[in-house]
């Protein structure tokens, strides 16, 4: 089922689509973006339905036979359009969506095309797709789906309305974390203070074992850097090259770090995002807090090299030895 309320974080957002589906006003091309599992499909699904509901009250109803043959996924007149290769070319454009158009509408009121993807169409896709929104039939609705809106040419932003899906702030991702996947407070901390924002982030680090282990050795490693010599501190560098091609590690170091500060200046356990680790994140407090920033400076320093293309062993020797005279 596919609720406006089950959308969450994004409430303005959603109170203003359901005023324009009550006012008959939804723009005919729309352009949903967001980061990834921001929202941007549900929303888009939710939209779609609630424009074929046949119901006379809250729409989408989830039970009339538009939303019916939605959710069986067999609705003849809602059509996802997705690239065949790893982009929206051209001839995709043409076959699924200016060739499909001609044909009216089976039996609802709109023929609605959901574009996933909608940054990766190449440029003649995009010049393609720019025709029938300037000119479309009166049941065509257009609902483009896109994580970098940068990547449309202006001609085509020119013709959507933007529908800007907002990161879900943390403490929605934790409620619904024990809600829906009934994980505990401390889990569901955990999980919401990795999550940037997005469910879909959220639920994939609950499947993710490679992230589970990086976490755990990242960790284990920053209780232990206060008793351990510098020069096996530096060994470290090498060891972390198997995350050289993913930066979470260090997002885990500056959770850690945000953690330690928050336990200096707040002493409140309960602003800590990483509960599964309290006793041991109060007992690294000692440090000034001006020193605990200094390591928050040096891991961000890191990262803006990294993006760069600096050298990953070199950098994060430098890192270490930055995190390790702070601790002395």
């Amino acid at each position: 089922m596919y609720r406006f309320s089950d959308i969450l974080g994004n409430t303005r957002l959603t109170a203003h689509l359901q005023r324009a589906l009550k006012e008959n006003r939804v723009s005919h091309a729309c352009l949903i973006t967001g980061d990834k599992g921001m929202g941007k499909k549900m929303l888009a699904k939710t939209l779609a339905m609630a424009l074929e509901c046949e119901s006379e009250g809250e729409k989408p109803c989830g039970h009339c036979p538009s939303c019916s043959a939605f959710l069986s996924g067999s609705h003849p007149d809602i059509v996802f359009v997705r690239p065949q290769k790893k982009t929206l070319g051209v001839d995709d454009v043409r076959e699924q969506i200016l060739e499909d158009i001609k044909l009216k509408q089976y039996r609802y009121p709109y023929k609605i095309y959901l574009v996933e993807q909608a940054d990766t169409m190449t440029a003649q896709a995009q010049n393609a797709l720019l025709k029938i929104l300037e000119e479309p039939p009166a049941y065509g609705i257009f609902l483009l789906l896109a994580e970098q809106p940068n990547l449309l040419l202006p001609t085509v932003l020119s013709r959507v309305v933007v529908l800007q899906m907002q990161p879900i702030p943390t403490p929605e991702i934790k409620q619904y974390l024990k809600e829906k996947k009934m994980l505990s407070d401390e889990e569901a901390a955990v999980y919401s203070a990795y999550a940037g924002g997005s469910i879909g982030q959220a639920l994939s680090l609950l499947e993710d074992s490679a992230f589970h282990k990086m976490r755990q050795d990242i960790l284990e490693k920053l209780e232990r850097l206060p008793t351990t010599p510098l020069a096996e501190v530096l060994l470290w560098a090498k060891e972390w090259e198997i995350y050289k091609n993913d930066f979470r590690f260090l997002d885990i170091m500056l959770l850690w770090y945000r953690d330690v500060l928050a336990a200096k200046c707040l002493q409140n356990p309960d602003v800590l995002m990483q509960k599964d680790r309290e006793e041991t994140i109060f007992s690294h407090r000692q440090k000034e807090a001006a020193d605990i920033a200094k390591q928050v400076d040096a891991i961000v320093a890191a990262r803006r090299r990294l993006a760069q293309n600096a050298n990953f062993r070199l950098t994060i020797e430098v890192m270490l030895m930055q995190l390790k005279g702070e601790e002395t």
